[in-house]
């Protein structure tokens, strides 16, 4: 397992941190990334220096629809169309958290605030969600050996 993002970088390091978290998780069978942190900046310049190609990630899998887990989103998905994303079915159902001031302040994303393409319908035709433990084992790509 190796952490891609996240925010404890040493000065002197060539990656890049912010606040985040992204984990590559590898075995001789799948690559899965376990979410992507906030930006898809980060994300993919951490990635490159990993010399991970991110069409060679097998699956994602997202923990929670927080941006700091969700933010690369969009920016993977452009570099990786068609990867299977394991995800809570309410992924993309809006969130807010409430100010002192009693004002609501949106937190992960929603369809309407998404990045450009990441929506349930953004996700077809190049990827599919499957919900947390339920996912058929025949449509899962981790279930297939690599070719």
């Amino acid at each position: 397992m190796t952490r891609v993002v996240d925010n404890t970088v040493r000065r002197s390091s060539p990656f890049w941190g912010e606040h985040g978290l992204a984990f590559l998780i590898e075995s001789e069978g799948a690559n899965v990334l376990f979410d992507v942190g906030q930006s898809g900046t980060v994300l993919l310049h951490n990635l490159a220096l990993l010399e991970v190609d991110p069409r060679r990630i097998d699956a994602l899998v997202l923990n929670h629809a927080h941006y700091d887990h969700t933010g690369g989103l969009a920016a993977l998905l452009k570099q990786a169309p068609g990867l299977p994303l394991f995800a809570h079915p309410d992924l993309f159902r809006e969130r807010f958290s409430r100010r002192d001031d009693a004002s609501a302040r949106l937190k992960g994303f929603a369809p309407r605030a998404s990045p450009e393409g990441v929506s349930p319908e953004g996700l077809s035709p190049r990827g599919r969600i499957f919900p947390y433990g339920r996912a058929d084992a025949s449509d899962d790509a981790l279930a297939r050996p690599k070719g």
